[in-house]
C-alpha cells in the first residue's frame, strides 16, 4: 500500500517538478518585458461569405512580466493597438473600421488584450506553449477570451517572443456595424494573430 502511494504521489508531481527545472530562460526571480513597437504586429481576418478581408495594425505597446523565471505559468502582461493602425489595404474601408458604427476609434481609440496567466503549459528548451487567460476589450466593452500562446525566449539577448491566435465575436462587443453588413460582407468571428517582440528591462 505505501509503496503504491508512493508511485501515484511521484507521479503527480512529476508535471510541477519538470515545469520547476525547465530551462525555458536559465534565469531565477521575476522578469519584466517591455514591448518593441517597432517590430510586433497583429493581423486579423474577417472571412464572410460575399467577401474575405485581410489586416494589419502596427504600433503594439504594452509590457510583460514572468513572476518567476522558472516557470512561465506565471506570465502576465497587457498589450494595446491603436484602432487608427489597422488596415485592410482599402482606404475607405479603413475609414469605415474606426468609424462609430464599428470599433468607435474617436471614443475607444485601443483595443487592448491583458493575460492573467498561462495554463496547460508545454514547455520545450526555452520555449512554452499553452492558453493564454485573459480579457479583451474592443468599442468600450470588456470579454474574457482564451487564446493560445508560444512564448520563446532569447537569454543572450534578454528578448521574449509572444505569439497568440484568438477569435472575437462583434456581437459580444456591441460592433453592430452598417445594417446587413455583418454576416454578408464581414465575419460575425474576426481571427486574430499577434507577434509581440518584448525587450527585458
Amino acid at each position: 500500500m505505501r509503496i503504491a502511494f508512493a508511485a501515484i504521489l511521484a507521479t503527480s508531481l512529476l508535471p510541477s517538478l519538470a515545469l520547476a527545472d525547465s530551462p525555458f530562460t536559465g534565469k531565477t526571480g521575476a522578469l519584466t518585458f517591455s514591448v518593441d513597437r517597432s517590430r510586433s504586429t497583429c493581423t486579423f481576418l474577417s472571412d464572410a461569405p460575399a467577401e474575405k478581408i485581410r489586416g494589419t495594425a502596427k504600433g503594439v505597446s504594452g509590457d510583460f512580466t514572468i513572476a518567476d523565471a522558472t516557470n512561465p505559468a506565471g506570465t502576465s502582461g497587457k498589450i494595446s493597438v491603436p484602432v487608427a493602425n489597422m488596415e485592410t489595404g482599402n482606404g475607405m474601408r479603413d475609414s469605415h473600421l474606426r468609424g462609430p458604427d464599428w470599433l468607435n476609434a474617436g471614443s475607444f481609440p485601443n483595443l487592448t488584450y491583458a493575460i492573467a496567466d498561462v495554463s496547460g503549459l508545454a514547455v520545450t528548451g526555452n520555449r512554452a506553449s499553452g492558453k493564454a487567460n485573459g480579457s479583451f476589450g474592443m468599442n468600450g466593452k470588456t470579454k474574457d477570451i482564451v487564446a493560445a500562446v508560444d512564448l520563446a525566449y532569447a537569454a543572450d539577448k534578454n528578448l521574449l517572443k509572444v505569439t497568440s491566435k484568438f477569435t472575437v465575436s462583434l456581437k459580444d462587443f456591441g460592433v453592430k456595424g452598417k445594417a446587413g453588413t455583418v454576416g454578408k460582407t464581414v465575419g460575425e468571428t474576426i481571427a486574430v494573430e499577434c507577434t509581440v517582440y518584448a525587450s527585458g528591462k
